[in-house]
């Protein structure tokens, strides 16, 4: 009997562990709950409307299956699937970037892993003086391939 029972107890908690493990049993719950709040709904229903009417116009074209908001509040744009997608320069706002580290990507052959996050200056202190991409400027004749590599000096 006691030979099962030393048998038996490191079966069951190596069960449970694994089961701990794989489960979302650790996984933090939500830490907020919606508001129904009549002026947050609003805000929604606008932010929404403003969304929809840069897509018709061709100037929001996001990476992500919910799109993000945040491009429409800062930018008044999003290209951030035109950004992630060019090879060795893979960038996008933040919202679009924290959707890609959870796997919640839209757009095909993205490797989430390699996505940076750019603020396009809205911050102040992104790559100062660079000219961001203007949603109303032709880029596609740009050069995008990564920069050369910098050979290292030997002493």
């Amino acid at each position: 009997m006691k030979k099962l029972l030393y048998i038996l107890l490191p079966v069951i908690l190596i069960i449970l562990g694994y089961f701990l493990y794989t489960t979302e049993f650790w996984e933090p719950k939500g830490y907020y709950t919606e508001t129904n709040e009549p002026s947050v709904e609003q805000l929604r229903d606008k932010l929404e409307t403003a969304k929809e009417d840069l897509r018709e116009k061709g100037k929001y074209n996001c990476c992500i299956q919910n799109d993000c908001s945040w491009c429409a509040i800062y930018l008044g744009y999003c290209i951030c699937a035109d950004l992630i997608v060019t090879e060795g320069r893979e960038q996008s706002c933040p919202e679009c970037a924290a959707a890609w580290n959870r796997k919640l990507g839209k757009t095909p052959g993205v490797d989430p892993d390699a996505i940076e996050v750019i603020t396009f200056g809205v911050y102040g202190f992104e790559n100062e003086g660079e000219p961001y991409p203007n949603i109303e400027e032709d880029h596609s004749d740009e050069d995008v391939s990564p920069p050369e590599e910098k050979k290292k000096l030997v002493p």
